[in-house]
């Protein structure tokens, strides 16, 4: 029997207050999600609150790839490298319809001789260390299939180029996957819950003061042992628990978002910056273009790309595509900020991607640090570390983790994938791009959503000239935590910044569908379009194109 979503909500609540937990995990990002489903995997009984919503923050705001990291190999951080390349290995394996491989253009520009030698050692390095795993080993190209593959590039200094491989991805899906995936296995999983304070006995942290964001309640939820995951707030000075000794350094990453039409490309492509790359990322409909990486001081909730960011991104581009790339081009934009772990000289260039988990004096375990792709590692080493010194039954020699071959929810080979898509479109009238794409947000629940479509006669486009169905909203309520326009526009369908208008002309539509979940009346439906619309407005717009912007710190 299906149970209401407030409802369920209600019941991991009382959970909170009335239960022993061996793990409380505070953030919902990839990390937090990641350390809920490793401590989950052992057999451990374990919570996780989170003050706003599942990936809210830096998790749904990356690259959307899943890489080695080939800017480590100049730094000479090859075990970086190849654990990242390991791990991109392993998630293919694990969520084969949120993340697939894609070939990659990187254009060798400059001195034919030291140019393509210099590269060409690059990506070898790339492969040994275990690219070629997925993709395959690189291959070179000449100026005229370079050309081919990409008709705007620039031929001026160009001499070739190379093709490899890395992995696109769903951010935001992925980690709510994680996150389902260790509900599904017992975990407790409550958002718009935030942890205000540690509670502590003999020096001891013992579990944490639970706010209820809906009802206002306070909750005191204890556990053994209680993890700090809250990733780029632990360098607010005021957050609940902020304090330690790994500091943080904030680095802003913006992101444009631009019809796949606008830039003639059969490929996506890494164009090299100094210090760092470019990405122009395939996604449907669009392409992606970042990141930058700049030192930032604003306010952490809900940064917005600035204006600087986005001229060099379009310079960026301009430099070898001849495509004239404006801000007038640009449909949206995201951004968001990595917790990197701060260096003696304070660039975040060189801050460090590795990850760092300490036990602080009163027990309570802060991980810091890392990056997308080897979460799973950086939440295996979490759990490690905070079952040590826990008695021999909870040690992590008797109780190892398990998520280096457990499948998250939805997952299947990509063969079973494409014939239940098919199958889905022969069945419900669905064109083969739309069917392929529903299969890709919900993997092997698709059957399942597609026959809540049929009941509740939803299973029509959400938007014109997007692969998005209405019963996705309806899902989105009863199954994966939604509770706002934002959860829905923004992660669950990631159509806010797809959209010039910022979804305004389905954001109606979007309340009325999950407000009949969420039991809101009409005056609450449109306070909820209103608040949406003018945060979604600000957040994702392109700078220059109503005004100036609010928000450009650096």
């Amino acid at each position: 029997m299906t149970v209401a979503p407030l409802e369920r909500r209600r019941r991991d609540l009382e959970a909170l207050a009335n239960e022993q937990f061996d793990v409380l995990i505070v953030g919902g990002g990839i990390v937090g999600c990641g350390a809920l489903l490793d401590a989950t995997s052992r057999g451990l009984r374990a919570a996780l609150v989170e003050r706003e919503d599942i990936a809210v923050g830096t998790s749904s705001r990356s690259s959307r790839l899943i890489h080695g990291g080939l800017r480590y190999l100049e730094q000479l951080r090859f075990g970086l490298v190849r654990e990242a390349l390991a791990e991109r290995a392993r998630i293919l394996r694990l969520a084969p319809h949120l993340v697939r491989i894609e070939p990659l253009l990187f254009p060798l520009i400059g001195r034919p001789v030291t140019t393509r030698a210099f590269y060409e050692a690059g990506m070898t390095l790339y492969d040994l260390l275990g690219a070629r795993r997925d993709g395959g080993w690189h291959r070179h190209l000449s100026v005229a299939e370079t050309v081919e593959m990409s008709p705007a590039i620039r031929t001026t200094n160009l001499r070739g180029g190379l093709v490899f491989h890395d992995a696109v991805e769903d951010d935001a899906r992925y980690a709510l996957a994680v996150a389902r995936t260790a509900r599904e296995a017992g975990a407790i999983v409550v958002t718009r819950a935030m942890a205000e304070g540690l509670m502590e006995e003999g020096g001891r942290v013992v579990g944490a003061r639970v706010r209820d964001g809906l009802g206002g309640s306070m909750i005191e939820t204890r556990a053994r042992f209680v993890v700090d995951a809250t990733g780029v707030w632990a360098a607010d000075p005021d957050a609940p628990l902020a304090g330690g000794s790994t500091r943080i350094l904030p680095s802003r990453g913006a992101h444009l978002v631009v019809r796949r039409s606008r830039i003639p490309s059969s490929i996506g492509m890494t164009i090299r910056v100094p210090g760092k790359v470019v990405f122009l990322v395939p996604w449907p409909g669009h392409w992606l273009i970042g990141t930058t990486d700049a030192p930032y001081d604003g306010p952490i909730d809900r940064p917005i790309a600035g204006a600087a960011e986005v001229d060099e991104l379009l310079a960026a581009v301009n430099r070898v595509l001849d495509v004239d790339l404006g801000r007038k081009d640009i449909v949206g934009t995201y951004a968001g900020l990595r917790p990197l772990i701060a260096p003696s000289d304070g660039s975040t260039v060189t801050a460090s991607r590795e990850h760092r988990v300490v036990r602080e004096p009163n027990g309570l375990v802060r991980v810091s640090g890392g990056k997308f792709t080897t979460y799973r590692v950086m939440a295996q080493d979490t759990i490690d570390v905070a079952l040590v010194g826990l008695g021999r039954d909870k040690s992590p020699s008797s109780q190892p983790s398990r998520t280096a071959d457990l499948r998250l929810i939805g997952a299947a080979d990509r063969p079973e994938l494409d014939r239940l898509a098919g199958d889905l479109a022969a069945r419900h009238g669905l064109t083969a791009t739309v069917a392929r794409s529903f299969v890709d947000r919900h993997g092997t629940a698709a059957t399942e959503v597609a026959a809540l479509g049929v009941a509740t006669g939803q299973l029509r486009p959400l938007a014109t000239d997007h692969d998005h169905l209405e019963v996705e909203v309806t899902w989105a309520a009863r199954n994966e935590l939604a509770l706002s326009l934002d959860d829905v526009l923004a992660r669950r369908l990631r159509l806010v910044h797809e959209l010039e208008d910022r979804a305004a002309g389905i954001a109606p539509r979007v309340a009325e569908l999950l407000g009949a979940e969420l039991g809101w009346d009409a005056d609450r439906r449109s306070r909820e379009v209103e608040l949406f619309l003018a945060s979604a407005s600000r957040e994702f717009r392109v700078p220059g194109a109503t005004g100036a912007l609010t928000q450009d710190r650096h």
